[in-house]
């Protein structure tokens, strides 16, 4: 396959598939994304809904890698679309559990977050979603390294929301989304904070990176598509 390829087929494509070197994705389901990072150490980013553990582990046995290969799950922010299958995949894994500090509190009771979203974790939503959040984790901030990944934490989306960039690669979890051949600020009636968000947006748009991995919709290749997100934030 080409080192770079193509965007636009991407949403059409079903995991397992090479985004970037070394960058797979290995699960889509309800437009949320988990990714495998390769390197000195294994990453999976991002565990989908609950029920997602399977698949999962089935995509990422298609490129060669194993449960026990898997070092550490680095979860972007608390969201059940991004922590749902986080327990099982430990427990099938063995890796620990990566998230921002900030997010910390909110796998204890979500429905404390700010905004809209504590509105829709009320404490019934675990039970009646199977969603069995985390508790055994190791909380990273700004300025950490997983494995040769550096933390850079994005909030706006969640307080705890990060992302990761080894070169020219951005995992942008869900501070920003790819849709429609475009790279766009996230939505925001979901923000805890639209400011923060927005600052967000305009930091990871002058990150230079080639490929971007956000959390929804699909991945993005396209290079220049950071570049036409920092002009549009310009005149917003």
């Amino acid at each position: 396959m080409a080192a770079w390829p193509d965007w636009r087929g991407m949403r059409k494509h079903r995991p397992p598939f090479e985004v970037a070197p070394g960058c797979y994705a290995v699960d889509r389901f309800l437009s949320s994304w988990c990714y495998l990072l390769t390197g000195a150490e294994t990453l999976l980013v991002d565990t989908g809904m609950p029920g997602r553990a399977g698949p999962i582990l089935r995509a990422a046995g298609q490129i060669g890698v194993e449960p026990s290969d898997i070092d550490r799950i680095v979860l972007t922010h608390f969201d059940i679309d991004h922590t749902g299958s986080a327990v099982e995949l430990q427990r099938r894994t063995g890796a620990p559990i990566l998230i921002h500090e900030a997010d910390v509190p909110f796998l204890a009771a979500p429905e404390t977050c700010p905004g809209l979203r504590g509105l829709l974790y009320w404490p019934i939503v675990p039970w009646v979603m199977r969603w069995r959040l985390p508790t055994d984790v190791t909380p990273v901030r700004e300025g950490d390294a997983i494995d040769d990944w550096a933390v850079l934490h994005t909030p706006g989306h969640t307080p705890g929301s990060m992302s990761l960039q080894r070169g020219r690669v951005l995992v942008a979890g869900d501070a920003l989304i790819h849709s429609r051949g475009r790279l766009h600020e996230n939505v925001p009636w979901l923000a805890t904070s639209r400011a923060e968000q927005r600052a967000s947006a305009r930091r990871l748009s002058a990150r230079g990176a080639r490929a971007v991995l956000p959390g929804h919709y699909s991945p993005c290749t396209d290079p220049e598509a950071l570049t036409r997100l920092a002009r549009r934030l310009e005149r917003r």
